[in-house]
């Protein structure tokens, strides 16, 4: 059967969504986390999806889940009959062992049969459907409650991203790059032309040589937000040449926040990771207002998102520049792409062979599994105080435990490979983020104009900032890791952080 009580969104039948979906099948690890980050802990806020759909990677997963179980029963509820058999002495312990045997070989080839024939049918680039419809499985696990939940949550529901680490940027990947400046918002000075259209006749108290400045047009940050957004997106996608918009841009404008703390065993908001209705004044510190500008290329297999803030003080604007990459799917996803068409006799006979033929190795791995659950793990003797510990009278026993329900990772930063797989890719990732940004600070340029402020300042951190960017290796170094022109991850520094 096949859901179809939510119609898929538009990124459900993207690329990345498809093979994030065979992954599911592919990388037992991989089929844990997505069921643990979206299922199991339900209690946490979805993290936003860039390029893909959330729901049918779920969906296969709880599939994929769904044949494992299954070969297990069978092979349990199969060994349960045998034991009574024998005992019972209804049947001969050598017959029952070598039965028990097939039982397995059985279980397993079935399976391998079921989920070559998932990738296949489902999985497989189509071709005249655009590749990939988004439609998956339908299971009880996947109910109309979560499937509703997790759209809303994915699409950052009511611009509200609750993230629960270090980085806001949640769902973005990693981040490749950074800058931010503040400069002082003083008046442009008056030119010869205007100062004598406005006073024909000169002051006589005004000193000879004096500079003379306008008077800045008073504007928030919400204006300077929206300038942008309009401007960049007239620019650079709806008013721009037949065949020179950014495909895949999206502007849209986001508030972070720190997620809500609440206790162990609390109801409502705590279930659902949706409680952001209390946002007390002194907690504004722990929101931000972000424009994300992204732009998702090679069908959303690589997505560059830009966070841009303004923030003003007095006389003085500050910007954040941040540039996170979600980098292609890990290779081994793609091997959906290398199936054959239909699952035929010889490709049951060649699966058939290598179950029967990999068996000693699945055994001995399964008894090692088991050997390691056996053995007692070393306790830490460390002196180092946990952090219960270090109130007096060990009070901290009694306060209430809190949950952090904010979004941790996304199911797609989970698959993400470690480099670029292509030259042309690490020259888009480039291109893009040297597009917006040069587009962004002209932008901001125009804008200061408009409302008489000097712009010698801007002008000056516009050069600075480009020429850090323009290289022979771009300066990408945000957090712990850098890319260099060959689109390899690279150990990086803040350098580019901060400069002014």
């Amino acid at each position: 059967m096949t859901s179809t009580a939510v119609p898929p969104k538009g990124d459900a039948t993207s690329k990345a969504t498809r093979l994030l979906c065979a992954g599911t099948y592919l990388d037992p690890g991989y089929r844990k986390s997505v069921i643990r980050e979206l299922l199991t802990n339900r209690f946490r806020v979805v993290a936003p999806s860039y390029g893909y759909d959330a729901v049918p990677v779920l969906a296969h997963a709880l599939a994929a889940e769904r044949l494992r179980r299954t070969q297990a029963s069978i092979v349990a509820g199969g060994a349960v009959v045998l034991l009574v058999l024998m005992y019972a002495g209804l049947l001969d312990p050598s017959i029952g062992v070598l039965l028990f045997l097939w039982l397995l070989w059985g279980a397993a080839y079935l399976r391998r049969i079921a989920t070559l024939q998932a990738l296949v049918t489902r999985l497989r680039p189509q071709r005249g459907a655009g590749g990939f419809d988004g439609d998956y499985p339908d299971t009880s696990r996947l109910t109309a409650e979560l499937v509703a939940k997790i759209h809303r949550q994915q699409t950052a529901d009511e611009n509200m991203v609750l993230f629960g680490d270090y980085t806001p940027f949640v769902g973005a990947g990693v981040g490749v790059d950074g800058w931010a400046n503040t400069e002082l918002l003083i008046g442009a000075p008056v030119n010869v032309l205007e100062k004598r259209i406005s006073r024909p006749v000169p002051d006589p108290s005004e000193p000879e040589g004096a500079l003379e400045r306008k008077q800045v047009k008073p504007f928030t940050v919400a204006d300077i937000t929206a300038y942008v957004t309009d401007h960049m997106t007239r620019q650079l996608r709806d008013e721009a040449v037949e065949g020179e918009q950014i495909q895949g841009l999206t502007i849209e404008r986001q508030t972070y926040r720190t997620a809500n703390q609440v206790p162990d065993g609390a109801s409502g908001g705590a279930s659902s990771g949706t409680d952001t209705a209390a946002r007390p004044e002194q907690n504004r510190e722990k929101e931000r207002d972000y424009l994300c500008v992204r732009v998702g290329s090679w069908d959303q297999e690589l997505v560059t998102s830009m966070f841009v803030r303004f923030d003003r003080q007095g006389d003085t604007l500050h910007t954040e520049f941040y540039t996170y990459v979600l980098t292609p799917i890990i290779e081994s996803f793609h091997l959906v792409d290398l199936l054959p068409a239909t699952v035929d006799g010889p490709l049951m006979r060649r699966v058939a062979w290598h179950v029967l033929k990999g068996a000693p190795g699945v055994a001995f791995r399964a008894l090692g599994r088991l050997l390691l659950r056996l053995v007692p793990r070393r306790r830490s003797r460390g002196r180092k105080l946990r952090q219960e510990e270090t109130s007096q009278f060990g009070l901290d026993r009694y306060a209430v435990r809190a949950v952090n329900t904010g979004a941790l990772t996304s199911v797609r930063e989970m698959a993400m490979s470690d480099d670029l797989s292509l030259f042309f890719q690490a020259a888009d990732r480039t291109k893009y983020m040297q597009i917006v940004q040069r587009r962004l600070l002209q932008i901001i340029g125009t804008f200061l104009a408009e409302n008489n402020v000097d712009l010698h300042e801007h002008n000056a951190h516009q050069t600075n900032i480009l020429n850090q960017t323009i290289g022979d290796k771009a300066s990408f170094g945000s957090g712990n890791v850098s890319y260099d022109n060959q689109g390899q991850l690279t150990q990086g520094d803040n350098s580019s952080i901060g400069k002014e």
